[in-house]
Formats: C-alpha cells, structure tokens, sequence
C-alpha cells in the first residue's frame, strides 16, 4: 500500500469521524459510506497482513480501528448491520 494511498484513506476517515460526531452525517446518505468503509477495512486488513514494515503496521491498525467505529457508529444510527 502506497503512502498516497494511506493519506487518502485517513482523510476520509477523518472527515467522516468529524462529522459523525457534529452529526452531519445521518440518514439514508450515509448507507454510501457504510458500504465504503467495509471495503476500506477489509483493505486495510490485507494491507496490514501483507506489509514486512513493522513501522506501516500500526498505522494501518489504527486506521482499520477507527474505520470500524466509524462504521460501528453508522450502523448503529440506522439500526442496520453490514
């Protein structure tokens, strides 16, 4: 996994975490993102699977963790389970 690739991903989450919190994300919008974040997490789980970086893999840990309660947090507004 890239570096780009890696930034790219953190500023989403980061995004969608802010405004998760401010709720400006709800309703049925946010059935985009919840589709969005199983595929970056199961990416993520690959990516940090894959890497031989001992450095890289906490990071992409950490960016698998907050991925899931981001998604954990959506799921919970629309009482759906993905």
């Amino acid at each position: 996994m890239e570096r780009a690739e890696i930034k790219q991903i953190a500023d989403y989450i980061k995004d969608l975490k802010e405004g998760l919190d401010l709720w400006d994300y709800q309703g049925l919008p946010t059935l985009g993102d919840l589709n969005r974040l199983h595929v970056i997490i199961t990416h993520l789980m690959k990516a940090t699977y894959e890497t031989e970086d001992q450095e890289l893999k906490p990071l992409l840990a950490t960016l698998e963790y907050k991925a899931r309660m981001c998604k954990q947090c959506i799921e919970n507004r629309l009482a759906v389970k993905n």
